[in-house]
Parts: structure tokens; C-alpha cells; sequence
């Protein structure tokens, strides 16, 4: 390791000696007992001339106390490359006086906030200013940088560099040694693409025997790097604070499966007004929730991304956003960004408090839930060819349109569900989708013939489990023909599927397969073929060709309970916004799963989430009311809401429960019980509503 020496400058401020962190409980136990965290985000240009000149510890510790604030990230290192403490490893920024970081922590140790340090590691804009040979290179040669040459933007760092590794590991160890901090959080750990091609990359992809001509050697090489810097930065952490919270941003994929070792929980980044969109966190939080670590999922107060200074969400947009976060069973982090001065927005605060106050007396409704999800969506890999790229952090495990479109239907139907992995025991579960893409290997497909042989029910759509012109899923109902040569096609769906829907010939604008039913099965719909594919030598009117002939080849078929969609239905639907493609599949989940957990007379922007605490014996439904705006061409942002009334619900308790209630009012609902469901009607959901069901 790095020894650390004292840069020019750093003996002009002293380090503040702080408290010692009262914490004794594991990293993974602290996490998930914090529901209101706050990212500070500090990235503060050399140029800045009065960094920290105005901060005031109790005017800083007590606008995070009043907001309710029980956790906060404080930068050691920004992306500027800038420390604020007086590091022997780093470079202190020229302007700052005081230890700020230090004053900071013990503020919030003195109130009982729980202060983890922050780390930029591929940005360092001092390193790539004074060590060009550390910037990492592009395929085409250029130095990786957000944006040109000329705009503003970070440079990116290659990672395959012992000296930058070292100094990273040495601002580690200062932070944690000076300030027992509860953990580290490092930033910017995600991979370029397809990797970097600077020459200590070229001499070590050559020792490790890779291609340097290969875009898949280099994204296994990028992939390898990032493991080695990550592990040795948790093994060096780890050897002086053993529960310190560890978590590298930018790994965060489906794929992070493969790297929990470096993890003491999930964070799922979503600004919803920063170009994530409001669906991203609901979905995403799906496949992190099922993973062995406690989850977080992380908004922001700005109105667009990070450093919107000035930008601050309407109380409604936060209240909301918290809705989502609590009803996926994380806990909440609100992303922020502090003045060079050393202030916090004071209005900032007072709408981060509105959310965090409502957030603090859900908690009791949250504490150790898990999500009572029925469905799985099944994340398949792809074929062996793209499996071959599936190495880095924009590869490995990425979410397929696919998966996302899946996602998307079952949150608008109300359906309970978790996006899981191959090898997820699929005991919990009544249901497993595999949308439209992906290859079911030997060990899966056992899986899911004991599934269905115990009674599960599958549903797979268009080329999911088709290798070499056979479909692999065990008792999918079809035989493989062939692909369908009309693109878009159209839909003759019949009776079962059409329901609701007038009598037409529908438009399906994505790819569709000709199957054959096997005996026995049930075929719904018919696939109707076009004129011809539209092309600049042969088209009709503006968009596709009208239809032409109703085909053998049918939309849907099902078997028991197994069921299989001819169309990419899920991909299309993402693409698409078409509510008839949801509407089929809500028609095939009618024949395999007719008693699904929720039912529900709600809008379709409503999302209904139930979770289960076990050791309380209770269900607890959280209703989120979205109401989005779309006023701008950048910016999908929730302004203001207004209230849903007398939503009919029905949650299949099983038996009638000891109680139903709002939370965290406690006013009692009354209910009646209609088989093994609990109806009741729900008076009033604003942004976020808790609905408890007591001894179920």
C-alpha cells in the first residue's frame, strides 16, 4: 500500500479529532434500519476560491436533525479530484481551511447520524491534469471523457494502475483510521466499452493471454480489473473496520450477482427526473430485492439530475418518490448537493423533511418486510455468443427490453412480482415468466419441469428457450415452425384474448413465431400476415402494410397450466405503450393464476404493492398514486396530487384477518371476506398510502 505522506499545504489545518462511531451492529444491520439517508455530493472545482468558509457545525447538524436525517455520505474525494481533509494521500483543495469532513461527522455523531465517507475512483480531474498517461483510452484512441474535447466534462481514469489503486486504498484507510467512519462509498466503478486500449492494458490483456483486437477479450479484462481493485479495497477495509459499509456505484446491474462479496447491500440510483424515468426504480428494485443484501434505493431533491443547484422537488414529487421506495421494501436515500460554502439549501431541507417525517412513521410497517411476489420473471441469458460479452458492467446480467417490458405490464396489472436469476429457488413462487428472449440451460430446465410437475404454472413468449429449432422449456405446449415473415403483423385475437376490445385485426408492430399446438393444447387467437414488409422498393401508404391473410398460426396457446405467446409481446410493449399487449397477457394470467394476490379497481398508474412481515404476522399493501406530468421535453416530473378515492381492493389473505387498518393513522377499515380474499374499499391515497392486515 501507498505510504502516506503529507502533501505541500496539508499542515495548514489540523485533523478534528471526532467521536468514535458508536456503532457495533454489521454493515448489512445498519443499512437496513436507516430508512431516511441523505447522498451529499460535494464535486468542487480547484477554482472555487471560499471552499467550507461559511460552514457552522450546529447550523449543518441541526437542519439534518430537523429533517429527520439518520444517515449521511460526506465526501473525502470529489471527481475534481479534491480532498477535504488534510490528506497525506490525496490533494487537499487549495481553498479549504478547515477539515471539513471531520467538522461534518462530528456534527452528525453528536445528533446520531451515521456518516459514511465518500470516494471518487474512475473521475479524478487533478490526476488527469498532472498524469495524462493515467486517462484511459478509447478504441479510437482518444482519451475517455464525458463529452469532446472541448466541452466540459470528467476524464475517466484506466483502473489497470497499481500507483492510483494504492492512493485510492490510502484515502481509504485515512478515513476510516482518522474518523472511524461506518463506511465507504466509491464512485464511478463502471467500465468503459469495450474497454481500455492504453498500453499497460496492452501489456497486461497480453500476460493474462487475451486479444488486444478483441472486443470481448476487453471487456473480460475490464471485468477482471475491477474485480482485483474491488476485493483488494474490501479486504484492506475490512481489516480495520470489519462491519464498515461497503458499496462500489456503477456495478449495479442484474449482473452484480457475481460481485456480493465486494457488497454490504444494494443501492439502486434512480433519479426519476435525471433521465431514469419513474419506472426505473420500481423494476429495477425487483431483481435487488432478491439478493441476500439489504436494499436502498437513492432519488434526489433536485428537479433534474445531480448538482441541479437551485433545483428543488415539490413536496408531492418526494412523498411519492418515498412511496415507491418503502413499497419495494428498501430504505430511502435522497441525493443532495452542498454549497462550496459549506451550507445546505434550507428549502431543500424543509421538502426532504416533509418526505423523511411521513417515511420515519411508516418505518414500524417496514422493519424486515419482504415482498409477497408471486410471479417470477425469469432473467435469462442470451445465446452463447452474446453470453461471450456478458463481462462488464454494460454486458453481464444487462436487462433485456424484454424483462423491462414485463415489468412494466405486471406493475400496471397490480400483479406481485420479482425479477429472479436461473439458479432463484422457484419454491416461493406460483408463476414464472420467461419473456420473449434468452436460453434455458440443462440445470434451469430440470428446475422448471419439477416446477411445473409440483404444480407451478409457466408462461413463455416468442424465441424464450428456442435453441436449435427446438424450444427447451419442459412442457411449453407448441412445436417450432418457423419465424414469422411479416413484420409488423397483425393480431385476429378471438374471443379469450379480445376481451374488452372490439372485434379488428390489431397491429403487432414487433417480431412473432409460427407454432404448432402439441395435442391436448388449447390454441387462442391467429396471427395475420401482410401484403409485404415495408421497404424503400415496395411499401403502402405511411406505415405498415394493411393486413392480408388470417394465418394457421395462433397468438396464444395453453396447456394445464403452462402457456405460451406467440409474439414478442413483452419488448413490444415497452417499445410501444400498446395497452392491447397487456391486455393479452392479462388474459393468459386469468387461465394460469385466476387467483392472483391482489385485485384491484385502481388506475393503471397506481402501483399496489404488498410485502409481509413475519414476525408481526401481517400483510401490509402500500398503494402509490402516480400522476406524472410530462410538460417538457427532458423532464417527466410529478408537480402536484391529487387525491384517488373509494379504490376497491382485494388482497387474498386466506382467512379473515384479526384487523384491517390504515397505517400509520390506525383508523380501522371495515371488510368483508368473498373466499380466501379480504375486500375492503380504500377512502383516500394521496402519494402513499399503508393498508395493514393483521394476523394473516
Amino acid at each position: 500500500m501507498k505510504q502516506v505522506r503529507f502533501l505541500k499545504g496539508a499542515d495548514r489545518m489540523k485533523i478534528k479529532h471526532v467521536p468514535k462511531s458508536p456503532i457495533t451492529c454489521s454493515g448489512p444491520e445498519l443499512v437496513a434500519s436507516r430508512f431516511r439517508q441523505i447522498h451529499l455530493d460535494f464535486h468542487t472545482s480547484e477554482l472555487i476560491p471560499d471552499v467550507g468558509s461559511t460552514f457552522d457545525a450546529d447550523t449543518f447538524g441541526n437542519m439534518l436533525d430537523e429533517a429527520r436525517v439518520n444517515w449521511i455520505t460526506l465526501f473525502a474525494k470529489c471527481h475534481h479530484g479534491m480532498s477535504y481533509y488534510p490528506t497525506g494521500a490525496g490533494t487537499i483543495h487549495p481553498s479549504l481551511k478547515i477539515d471539513l469532513l471531520g467538522e461534518q461527522i462530528e456534527a452528525c455523531r453528536q445528533r446520531g447520524i451515521v456518516t459514511p465517507a465518500y470516494i471518487s475512483v474512475r473521475v479524478d480531474e487533478h490526476h488527469a491534469k498532472v498524469n495524462h498517461d493515467w486517462i484511459a483510452h478509447l478504441k479510437d484512441g482518444k482519451y475517455w471523457k464525458w463529452g469532446e474535447n472541448l466541452a466540459p466534462g470528467w476524464y475517466q481514469h484506466c483502473m489497470n494502475n497499481p500507483a492510483y489503486v494504492a492512493e485510492l486504498e490510502a484515502q481509504a484507510v485515512e478515513v476510516l483510521k482518522w474518523y472511524d467512519v461506518e463506511g465507504l462509498f466509491f464512485d464511478m466503478c463502471y467500465n468503459p466499452d469495450p474497454g481500455c486500449y492504453c498500453p499497460r492494458c496492452y501489456d497486461s490483456m497480453k500476460r493474462r493471454g487475451l486479444d488486444f483486437l478483441s472486443d470481448e477479450d476487453h471487456r473480460k479484462h475490464e471485468f477482471l480489473i475491477t474485480r482485483e481493485y474491488t476485493q483488494r479495497l474490501t479486504r484492506t477495509i475490512r481489516k480495520i473496520k470489519k462491519h464498515a459499509t461497503i458499496f462500489f456505484n456503477g456495478r449495479m446491474r442484474p449482473g452484480i450477482a457475481a460481485e456480493l462479496d465486494v457488497f454490504t447491500h444494494i443501492e439502486i440510483e434512480a433519479l426519476p427526473t435525471g433521465g431514469w424515468g419513474y419506472a426505473f426504480f420500481p423494476i429495477h428494485a425487483r431483481y435487488g430485492r432478491v439478493l441476500p443484501r439489504p436494499l436502498q434505493g437513492m432519488t434526489a431533491r433536485f428537479h433534474k439530475s445531480w448538482a441541479d443547484f437551485g433545483g428543488v422537488k415539490t413536496a408531492d414529487q418526494l412523498m411519492f418518490e418515498a412511496g415507491t421506495i418503502l413499497s419495494a421494501g428498501a430504505v430511502m436515500n435522497v441525493g443532495d448537493q452542498c454549497h462550496p460554502r459549506g451550507v445546505l439549501d434550507k428549502g431543500a431541507y424543509e421538502v426532504i423533511g416533509t418526505a423523511f417525517k411521513h417515511v420515519e412513521q411508516c418505518e414500524p410497517w417496514c422493519v424486515g418486510a419482504k415482498a409477497a411476489a408471486e410471479i417470477g420473471v425469469m432473467m435469462l441469458p442470451g445465446s452463447p455468443e452474446e453470453a461471450a460479452k456478458a463481462v462488464d458492467a454494460g454486458h453481464m446480467g444487462g436487462m433485456s427490453e424484454a424483462v423491462d417490458g414485463a415489468g412494466r405490464m405486471l406493475l400496471e396489472l397490480k400483479q406481485q412480482f420479482n425479477l429472479i436469476y436461473p439458479d432463484t429457488a422457484l419454491k416461493d413462487y406460483q408463476v414464472v415468466m420467461l419473456p420473449d428472449v434468452g436460453v434455458v440451460d440443462a440445470t434451469l430446465k430440470a428446475a422448471l419441469k419439477a416446477f411445473v410437475a409440483g404444480g407451478g404454472a409457466v408462461i413463455a413468449s416468442h424465441r424464450a428457450s428456442l435453441q436449435d429449432g427446438r424450444f427447451t422449456c419442459p412442457g411449453l405446449p407448441v412445436r417450432y415452425v418457423g419465424e414469422n415473415p411479416s413484420t409488423p403483423c397483425y393480431l385476429d385475437l378471438g374471443k379469450v384474448l379480445g376481451q374488452g376490445w372490439p372485434e379488428s385485426k390489431f397491429v403487432f408492430y414487433e417480431s412473432s413465431t409460427f407454432v404448432k399446438p402439441v395435442a391436448g393444447a388449447v390454441a387462442q387467437g391467429r396471427l395475420v400476415s401482410s401484403y409485404f414488409n415495408r421497404a424503400y422498393d415496395h411499401f403502402c401508404s405511411h406505415q405498415q402494410t394493411p393486413y392480408d391473410q388470417t394465418t394457421p398460426h395462433p397468438v396464444v396457446v395453453v396447456k394445464g397450466r403452462v402457456a405460451y405467446i406467440a409474439a414478442e409481446v413483452f419488448k413490444a410493449y415497452r417499445n410501444h405503450a400498446y395497452s392491447l399487449y397487456k391486455s393479452i397477457v392479462a388474459r393468459v394470467l386469468d387461465q394460469v393464476l385466476p387467483q392472483p394476490l391482489v385485485k384491484a379497481q385502481a388506475p393503471s398508474a397506481m402501483e399496489i404493492s404488498v410485502n409481509r412481515q413475519a414476525r408481526q404476522k401481517r400483510l401490509v399493501a402500500h398503494l402509490v398514486n402516480f400522476q406524472p406530468q410530462r410538460r417538457h421535453i427532458n423532464v417527466e416530473w410529478v408537480e402536484d396530487l391529487y387525491p384517488v378515492r373509494d379504490i376497491a381492493l382485494s388482497v387474498r389473505t386466506g382467512k379473515p384477518p384479526s384487523a384491517v387498518t390504515l397505517a400509520p393513522s390506525g383508523a380501522a377499515l371495515p371488510f368483508t371476506m368473498d373466499g380466501p380474499y379480504c375486500r375492503l374499499v380504500v377512502p383516500e391515497v394521496k402519494a402513499h398510502q399503508m393498508v395493514v392486515f393483521a394476523g394473516v
